[in-house]
């Protein structure tokens, strides 16, 4: 294969200084919209996620189900301002110049993420890059469902859809970069040739060393101030 070398980002942790579903829910509890409930559940999922043993399938439906009790109007109005307000102010400076970097290089830069669709594009628009692979529910009367696409851009399922990207563009992914910080994107990150472990969670750290991975700290707040626009989505916003 021949074509244009990708960089591929993961979001939470990576590009992000924390996880954007967690900062949602934060958004949701503070402006009256879920219980403590919400609050309890989001931390049992990061301990989850940080055993490596997150329930993926429950927690997206259950997310989109929570989405889903508002009008797509209402949900994006939402999304928009925790954006906004919570999720913006977190990205990394370095992470936005690294895929500045990639582009001038002239490489096709892709956010893959296991984050929703609308959340992963307003972040891709942010950060300039070419494309994203995200979680997609469907959308039925005006409202987001569980009905998930399969299979979902976590663990297997990421590095999955990642090769299938990388056919469509014609490039082997021995050619691609993936940046990460996540055990469960191992699967990613040993199939791409160019494997960057970013802010490492401790066991990733470990095979970061064993395999000869370079290792990156990112931790300076971009600094962005105008939020972007969404863009690119298989739904039409009303």
């Amino acid at each position: 294969m021949t074509g244009q070398p990708i960089a591929f980002f993961d979001l939470d942790h990576t590009l992000l200084d924390g996880a954007n579903g967690n900062l949602v829910v934060k958004y949701m509890v503070k402006t009256g919209r879920m219980g403590l409930d919400a609050v309890w559940k989001a931390i049992k999922f990061t301990v989850l996620y940080r055993l490596n043993r997150l329930p993926r399938e429950e927690v997206y439906r259950w997310t989109f189900r929570e989405c889903g009790k508002y009008s797509m109007e209402e949900l994006i109005a939402m999304l928009d301002e925790s954006y906004e307000q919570y999720v913006m102010p977190r990205l990394f400076r370095e992470g936005a110049d690294c895929v500045a970097e990639h582009k001038a290089r002239g490489h096709h830069t892709v956010i893959a993420t296991a984050a929703g669709e609308y959340m992963s594009e307003k972040v891709r628009v942010q950060l300039g890059a070419d494309g994203k692979i995200a979680a997609i529910a469907a959308v039925v009367d005006g409202r987001l469902t569980d009905e998930v696409e399969t299979p979902m851009p976590y663990g297997e399922g990421k590095e999955i859809l990642a090769r299938r990207y990388a056919e469509r563009m014609g490039v082997d992914l021995a050619d691609c970069w993936f940046y990460s910080d996540s055990l469960a994107d191992i699967p990613l990150l040993e199939a791409v040739g160019h494997a960057v472990a970013v802010n490492p969670q401790r066991a990733v750290r470990r095979i970061a060393d064993e395999k000869g991975w370079p290792v990156m700290i990112w931790n300076t707040p971009a600094g962005f101030t105008t939020p972007s626009k969404a863009v690119d989505l298989t739904f039409k916003p009303s």
